[in-house]
């Protein structure tokens, strides 16, 4: 499957995936609003979350995918089975026993490391909410590792679809059994979520004739392979999980709801990230690890460039609408039910502050993804912790004058400054065309600013009617909030037209061609 027709199914999957997404958080923000319940929820989340980051996301992004990847180029596939058993199963036990140990020191760890609450109720609801979804991380962990397998065969539709799933799981839990659980049926949501995500895979893995085996051999060469190439990426995750445990911690001693407004924003800048440019990345991967277990350089490099211009010409865009539509952006997606508008203030300002970052971390995923393609981990962990170190220093600087506000700038400027350096050290190792590079980027932050003034100006022309009014009714703000990003759309896509934007002319031809019909077979 070709990198534009994986990237066409990954990003499909993935906005109805982050519709789920935005509606799941809706639903528990209006259920919830910005009450103690819900700062617990998201606080105990954090535990079992690292846990999956830690042992899971490090292995498979950066050590499992392009090693079985290598076994499937040299037609090995037997081997290829008997690696990933071993990694499964040795997975599945870290797993098991990093989940048990932390329900064991939850009474300890919680209220110590990850929250500040000075409700002796809150920490108890956060502990047991912590306890619950330590189940979560071992579900996922198969989820994800059948996911690489199957992106390794390139196939995405199913494990593109998990996350669909997932979501939809949450909601119903949350809307259904939250009258009579409470808050504890979202996180009894979140263990059934996973499961179900792993659960949706398996019918196209046995597709694949799996060759599973109950086997933990530590010793093969393929499977010390995956360890030490996982080792560092599990240690840049786990330096990447302190930056998440010390916004926590402080965002927990600010005002009730500032922790639910400093997640709610960031989920929301994680929406058109895993949308284009996480889509784009994982898609291409697996061809990135084709190319560098045979050694293609330029057709890497030519890989790797496409991936940043397509990456950046999605996402500079949005990050401009992102920043002009703010307000009506966090009004129309979150103020329901309990969530009013104390919490869509807050929300919207530390908004403002992670949209600045966007770019950042939409070249992280490529970038990053490129060293892992050539089983480099290690200076991708390097750049990591000194982004990391960054992140830390500035949100304490920046906590006690700016508030959740200084949390989201700190995360910006540190990303920003890792992408930077990642993308630095990797032109001259990969050979990266930069003067191209640099002439498109160029051309769509130009045309990207132009979008912004032209949604700034329809905003201050039409304003005028909307503010006879109090309080604007939804279908009122979602059509001006329309029409601002139309205006800005057709302005982008003209000044991509005018300035000979390639990347325009390249997502044309791949829609087109996703849209003509195919012949039909020749008959027999």
């Amino acid at each position: 499957m070709s990198v534009a027709r994986a990237s066409a199914i990954m990003i499909g999957t993935l906005v109805a995936s982050r519709v789920l997404g935005w509606l799941r958080l809706s639903v528990l923000g209006a259920t919830f609003g910005g009450s103690p319940d819900l700062d617990a929820f998201i606080a105990a989340f954090k535990i079992p979350d690292a846990i999956f980051g830690l042992l899971v996301a490090g292995a498979l992004a950066s050590a499992f995918i392009p090693v079985f990847t290598g076994y499937l180029a040299r037609e090995r596939e037997d081997e290829a089975w008997h690696v990933a058993s071993s990694v499964l199963n040795a997975l599945l036990v870290l797993l098991v026993a990093f989940s048990a140990v932390m329900w064991l020191l939850a009474p300890i760890v919680v209220p110590t490391f990850v929250t500040r609450f000075s409700d002796p109720g809150q920490i108890s609801l956060t502990v047991d909410l912590t306890r619950l979804m330590l189940l979560s991380p071992i579900f996922m962990g198969l989820s994800s590792l059948t996911t690489g397998i199957l992106n390794s065969y390139r196939q995405f539709l199913s494990g593109a679809t998990a996350p669909i799933v997932y979501n939809l799981v949450i909601i119903l839990f949350t809307l259904f059994g939250s009258p009579f659980l409470g808050i504890h049926a979202a996180a009894l949501g979140v263990v059934v979520g996973a499961l179900v995500m792993w659960l949706v895979q398996l019918p196209e893995l046995t597709f694949r004739r799996t060759r599973y085996s109950v086997s933990l051999d530590l010793a093969h060469p393929g499977v010390r392979d995956v360890l030490r190439l996982a080792g560092p990426r599990t240690l840049a995750l786990g330096a990447v999980q302190i930056v998440f445990f010390v916004d926590t911690f402080l965002a927990s001693g600010m005002s009730t709801g500032s922790l639910v407004a400093l997640n709610y924003a960031f989920q929301l800048l994680m929406l058109p990230l895993g949308v284009f440019s996480i889509a784009i990345s994982a898609a291409i991967f697996p061809t990135l690890s084709h190319f560098a277990s045979l050694g293609q350089v330029n057709r890497m490099r030519d890989a790797v460039q496409q991936g940043i211009r397509w990456i950046l010409f999605l996402t500079l865009p949005t990050a401009i609408l992102m920043i002009v539509l703010r307000r009506p952006i966090v009004n129309l997606l979150f103020q329901y039910g309990n969530f009013g508008p104390a919490e869509r203030e807050l929300t919207q300002a530390a908004f403002l502050f992670y949209s600045l970052g966007l770019a950042g971390h939409a070249l992280i995923q490529i970038l990053a993804r490129a060293y892992f393609a050539a089983r480099d981990t290690t200076t991708p962990l390097a750049l990591t912790l000194i982004s990391i170190g960054l992140n830390v220093v500035l949100d304490v600087l920046l906590a006690e004058p700016l508030g959740i506000n200084g949390l989201a700038l700190a995360n910006s400027v540190a990303t920003l400054v890792e992408a930077a350096l990642l993308l630095m050290l990797l032109a001259t190792r990969a050979r990266l065309r930069l003067v191209g590079l640099g002439v498109s980027s160029l051309k769509q932050v130009s045309a990207s600013l132009l979008m912004g003034v032209a949604m700034f100006g329809f905003i201050r022309v039409t304003n005028l009617p909307f503010d006879l009014l109090v309080d604007p009714s939804k279908p009122v703000l979602f059509l001006q909030t329309l029409l601002a990003a139309t205006v800005g759309g057709m302005v982008y896509l003209g000044a991509a037209y005018v300035l000979r934007i390639g990347e325009l002319g390249e997502i044309l031809a791949v829609v087109k061609t996703r849209l003509r019909p195919r012949p039909a077979a020749a008959a027999s």
